[in-house]
């Protein structure tokens, strides 16, 4: 399920579910530390939805929005019709009552037809309404199928999703209270069979922790790994004899504040690092690149870069409506900067925002140039052409 997610100017678009460390990543991208998000629902595996579920701007807890995620995926292709039917029975539903829509299906009374038609010729056929009780083949012969249906769909409340007729008059939302946990705080987690262990024995170790905890999984074969740094993935940690390193990262991941933590990603995104050891280097070396969290794109930067730049007189108001993106990326370029998932990172020992002047060396260039022009400038003058 794709959902397009936005806070105060900033967007990301992201498939769900995901795991907990992909949901943090997605808060990081947002620059938001709180779990509430606004979002909409652009679609699902390529399922058409109701509009009362896509392009909608709903507000919930993303850790809500992934359980959802989750339901959705694992509902077969009946418990799918009869959610989807719900959803059309009860446009107005908010984010709370679509999420306990996914409990409970089995109270939806779901027929294979294929419109109203069928749906007529089924219930003369079976007399499935009340009024149809009783009456003679004669009768029923005379009776107009798509009256029959609408008469039925008006007493069932049904709708048609998908080749079926659903009845939604019978559900009632589930009395449940929905509670999800906060996962405990860990920056690498792993799902390893230990060594001469079936893959029924397999356990998740959450990193850092301490060394002892360690010692039977040496030689285990690692099934799952989830990481809190995007550019380390599974693909470079493919030799369970890293995990000392790995849960060595991790804990100096947990000695470094928040804000470090997001620029650190930054770092590693901009410098294209995705190996352990190159991890270590990127938190050594962090304090000699400059971060702005604030910035998202190369025009925001290039505002961003004249604001600081300009006379304290100058009215910033007027940049708002420019166009800065060419200008932001040669600023960027010439410190060696980008832009990230994160905000804009400079280059390493460079400043972001420092004032560009001439060096030098190209001053003394220009300099001889203009001299070089007025010296011949007056022999021009003199020639007879």
């Amino acid at each position: 399920m794709r959902v397009y997610l936005k806070n105060n100017g900033y967007a990301v678009s992201e498939k769900f579910p995901m795991t907990v460390f992909e949901i943090e990543d997605c808060l990081d991208k947002l620059k938001q530390r709180e779990s509430v998000v606004r979002f909409e629902i652009s679609e699902h595996d390529n399922m058409e939805f109701p509009f009362t579920l896509c392009r909608r701007d709903f507000s919930a807890d993303i850790y809500r929005l992934n359980l959802f995620a989750e339901r959705l995926k694992n509902l077969n292709s009946s418990e799918m019709t009869a959610f989807k039917s719900l959803l059309k029975a009860n446009p107005d539903s908010d984010f709370e009552d679509i999420l306990k829509m996914t409990y409970g299906l089995d109270s939806v009374m779901i027929y294979p037809c294929s419109g109203c038609r069928e749906l007529g010729e089924t219930a003369i056929e079976n007399e499935m309404i009340p009024e149809l009780e009783g009456c003679s083949d004669e009768i029923l012969q005379l009776l107009d199928p798509e009256k029959v249906s609408s008469l039925m769909q008006k007493q069932d409340g049904g709708v048609f999703i998908d080749g079926h007729y659903c009845v939604t008059s019978g559900y009632e939302p589930p009395d449940i209270n929905i509670e999800i946990g906060r996962p405990k705080s860990c920056f690498f987690r792993l799902l390893v069979v230990p060594e001469d262990e079936k893959i029924e024995q397999a356990k998740w170790i959450s990193l850092p922790c301490e060394k002892e905890d360690l010692s039977e999984v040496y030689n285990g074969i690692c099934l799952d790994f989830q990481s809190s740094l995007p550019m380390i993935t599974e693909e470079y940690f493919s030799d369970m004899k890293l995990i000392d390193e790995l849960n060595y990262l991790a804990q100096k991941l947990s000695e470094l504040s928040k804000t470090d933590f997001v620029k650190l990603k930054a770092v590693m995104e901009a410098e294209n690092k995705h190996e352990i050891y190159e991890a270590f280097y990127c938190i050594r070396d962090l304090n000699e690149y400059e971060f702005d969290i604030n910035v998202s794109d190369q025009s925001e930067f290039g505002r961003a870069y004249l604001s600081r730049n300009l006379p304290a007189n100058f009215d910033i108001s007027m940049l708002e409506s420019m166009d800065l993106f060419d200008f932001g990326q040669g600023i960027l370029t010439h410190n060696h900067g980008e832009i990230t998932s994160y905000g804009a990172i400079s280059g390493r020992g460079q400043e972001l925002y420092s004032a560009l002047t001439v060096q030098p060396e190209q001053q003394l260039e220009d300099d001889l140039e203009e001299d070089i022009e007025e010296d011949f400038e007056p022999e021009m003058g003199g020639m007879s052409l």
